[in-house]
C-alpha cells in the first residue's frame, strides 16, 4: 500500500518569499478562499493539511510553513470570467445593481473593470444588455478584489 505523508501547515504568513526559496504551489479555486479546512496536494504532489484562522480568507501568495520551514505558497487558479469595463458611474451602478439582483459575487480589478465568474445565462443577458462591451477572459478572481472586501476594508472608492 502506497501512503503519502501529509504535512501539517502550522503557520501562514503574507509578504515576500525569502530570497533563494522556491516554494511549492498549492492551487485553490476562487470560491475556496474561505474554506476552513483543506487537505490537498500541492503541484509537486506533497499533501498539505491547513486550517484557516477565524474570520480570515486565503490570499494569493500566502506563504505556508510547517515547523518554521517554508513549504508552499497559495496560488489561485484562473477561471473563465465575465468582464465589464464601465465607462462612467451610471454604467457601474447599473451593472452592480443587475449583478446584485442575481446574488453573485462581484469583483473590481485594479484595471477598473468589473468581473463575475462565468455563467452561461448571465453571459447572454449581459451581452444583450451591454452590446459589444462584455468580454470573456480567463483570469484569477482574487478575494481582495471582491466588492464585499473592498467595502468592508474601505480600501477603494468605487
Amino acid at each position: 500500500m502506497n501512503r503519502t505523508r501529509t504535512v501539517v501547515i502550522d503557520e501562514v504568513k503574507t509578504g515576500e518569499t525569502p530570497d533563494g526559496c522556491r516554494p511549492d504551489i498549492l492551487e485553490l479555486e476562487w470560491f475556496e478562499n474561505k474554506k476552513q479546512k483543506l487537505t490537498r496536494a500541492a503541484v509537486s504532489g506533497l499533501v498539505l493539511e491547513l486550517r484557516l484562522g477565524v474570520r480570515k480568507e486565503w490570499q494569493q501568495g500566502d506563504l505556508l510553513y510547517s515547523g518554521g520551514q517554508l513549504i508552499a505558497a497559495i496560488g489561485f487558479k484562473p477561471c473563465l470570467t465575465i468582464c465589464f469595463p464601465a465607462k462612467n458611474d451610471g454604467e457601474a451602478a447599473d451593472f452592480c445593481y443587475f449583478i446584485g439582483n442575481q446574488h453573485l459575487p462581484l469583483f473590481f480589478t485594479p484595471k477598473q473593470e468589473f468581473m463575475v465568474p462565468y455563467d452561461g445565462r448571465l453571459y447572454e443577458q449581459l451581452s444583450s444588455r451591454y452590446t459589444g462591451r462584455i468580454e470573456l477572459i480567463n483570469t484569477q478572481l482574487l478575494s481582495n478584489w471582491s466588492l464585499r472586501h473592498l467595502i468592508k476594508n474601505k480600501t477603494h472608492e468605487i
